[in-house]
């Protein structure tokens, strides 16, 4: 029997070496380009097809008419498509007189359509399979001859279920096709009503929501996990990526997007935590997760917010610290006010800046300046302008307690002046009515006040 093969992908190596197998006489195998920016991590159909000594083409469109007459004049008795990527006419699909056949990564009529390998796992299935199936108009609706089901263990990631599908497939079209070489192929017509259709996935499908359930936040991570995009976060505006995942029951009553801890790396979800084992930043190494918070800057406290969905401009990156009072609270009011700017921020408590947290573009850490030393060099490196308002400025206190206004007031906000002068930061100094007193102009001019004290 004379076959016609439609085929890419390690499903596509499978499928012509089983149709070989088998004792098919191919006659030719279409397929597609590898292209060089794709991460192709998979076998090649064209090297296969051509150490073979099989004609093999990758046309731009398989469906016009020179193609089909072309695959016309090749008289084939049967059509296979195994993992190719457009859907074939209906003018192809009637030449074979003994019927084409599709090679389908789930068990139908359930995930039809794109990537259901990735979709098993994004949904939690405990189950999925490979069918083949008579192919139709409509895609994947055709009527199946046979499939396998393949077992999805919990520990199993997109190219350890990839590995098992292609080993069903493998096995499937063993068994299924010497029958269908004598031309005994029975099939079952699909239950419309069991079907379930899913689209293409992009990278962009990646983005980590840290309200969901940490079930469904761990199968993302399981279901995009390398060589596929990667699920991401951000930390700011710094993107970082998560290649291993597991779930921890307690998130302790943090905030989803909260940091519970460091070593372990662990982010509060809406309903437990997930532990981050491996990941990387940007275009960065593969590292642990403890490495991974150091990298990234982060304290337990620290929250993992979405992007702002503004326009793309950077925007102007602003360090507080001491945010939860007076002058940080009101800053903070009008800068987020702004479409410009960033805000990150530290304080010992945020009963005043509650109404931020959830704020795309506030990042808030609770925390101690004399504490979390590396936190805030990170940010000051990090930022464009830096104020550093930690102080204690009751003037009484000066009296009562002068060594711990000595070491707060001076020793710990030099050494973050000290960070600005490393990092060549813009630093803004400012204080209350409360040290300088009121200010007795009836229009303040910062060129001419009394209270302006240096620049």
């Amino acid at each position: 029997m004379k076959a016609v093969i439609f085929a890419y992908h390690d499903m596509g190596c499978q499928g012509v070496q089983a149709v070989l197998d088998a004792g098919y006489e191919i006659a030719a195998i279409f397929t597609h380009a590898d292209n060089p920016a794709e991460n192709t991590f998979f076998g090649s159909v064209s090297r296969l097809a051509a150490g073979l000594g099989i004609p093999v083409y990758a046309p731009d469109n398989v469906n016009h008419p020179i193609w089909i007459d072309r695959i016309a004049e090749l008289a084939p008795d049967i059509i296979f498509s195994f993992y190719y990527r457009n859907l074939l006419s209906e003018e192809i699909l009637q030449l074979a007189p003994t019927g084409a056949f599709n090679l389908h990564g789930s068990l139908l009529p359930e995930y039809r359509g794109c990537a259901p390998l990735n979709w098993v796992l994004v949904n939690g299935e405990s189950e999925t399979g490979v069918t083949l199936h008579r192919m139709v108009k409509r895609a994947d609706a055709g009527e199946i001859v046979a499939s396998q089901r393949v077992a999805i263990a919990q520990d199993d990631v997109a190219i350890t279920l990839h590995h098992k599908l292609c080993q069903a497939a493998r096995q499937l079209l063993g068994s299924i096709l010497p029958t269908m070489k004598c031309g005994d192929i029975p099939s079952v017509p699909q239950r419309e009503s069991d079907a379930t259709y899913y689209g293409r996935r992009r990278p962009e499908d990646g983005l980590i929501d840290w309200h969901k359930p940490v079930s469904t936040v761990h199968n993302l991570v399981r279901a995009v996990a390398a060589p596929w995009p990667g699920a991401f976060s951000y930390s700011g505006s710094q993107k970082f990526t998560i290649w291993s995942s597991r779930i921890c029951p307690d998130a302790q009553g943090a905030l989803p997007g909260s940091v519970i801890s460091v070593s372990p790396l662990r982010v509060a979800c809406a309903d437990g935590a997930l532990e981050i084992i491996t990941g990387q930043v940007g275009d960065g190494i593969t590292v642990q997760g403890s490495q991974l918070a150091q990298t990234l800057g982060l304290v337990a406290g620290a929250r993992l917010n979405r992007p702002s969905a503004a326009s793309g401009k950077r925007r102007i990156r602003v360090l507080i610290l001491g945010v939860n009072g007076f002058i940080g609270n009101h800053l903070t009011e009008r800068l987020l006010n702004e479409e410009n700017y960033d805000v990150y921020g530290m304080d010992i408590g945020s009963n005043a800046i509650s109404r931020f947290l959830l704020h795309p573009r506030f990042h808030f850490v609770e925390g101690d300046i004399s504490i979390h030393s590396e936190w805030i060099e990170y940010h000051v490196k990090k930022c464009d302008v830096i104020l550093p308002l930690v102080a204690i400025a009751t003037p009484i206190e000066y009296t009562r307690n002068p060594l711990r206004v000595f070491e707060l007031d001076f020793e710990e906000n030099l050494r973050i002046i000290r960070y600005c002068v490393k990092y060549r930061k813009r630093v803004v100094f400012p204080s209350t009515s409360e040290v300088y007193g009121m200010c007795t102009d009836a229009s303040f001019d910062e060129d001419k006040s009394n209270l302006i004290v240096g620049r």
